[in-house]
């Protein structure tokens, strides 16, 4: 029998997604809002509260995007029971981006 896998809390919690040269704090106050700080990296201290959409593909496994206000645009898979970040992100510059993190809890 295939143990049953405890779910993630993701509300009301901050997950750190550390890409390397920026990591990023992304607190989930609601369904479809996330504020989200820059803790490292070229924007250091950039701190936003965006509106999101937010998919769940499988247990603990999430499709979030979002509009930033400079018009960039970001598609995250977040796999919280691998402690994973994907992000696409196209910036208001037309540049496209595509990174691998990690995610992890941090409160």
């Amino acid at each position: 029998m295939e143990k049953k896998k405890a779910i993630v809390p993701i509300v009301g919690h901050v997950f750190e997604a550390d890409f390397g040269a920026m990591t990023f704090h992304l607190h989930f106050e609601t369904d479809s809002t996330m504020t989200l700080t820059e803790v490292r990296g070229p924007h250091v201290g950039m701190k936003q509260t965006l509106k999101i959409k937010k998919v769940e593909t499988r247990p603990n496994v999430y499709l979030v995007y979002w509009q930033e206000a400079d018009k960039t645009t970001v598609t995250d898979l977040q796999d919280y029971e691998n402690q994973v970040v994907y992000a696409n992100i196209t910036t208001s510059r037309n540049e496209f981006l595509s990174l691998k993190g990690t995610l992890k809890p941090i409160k």
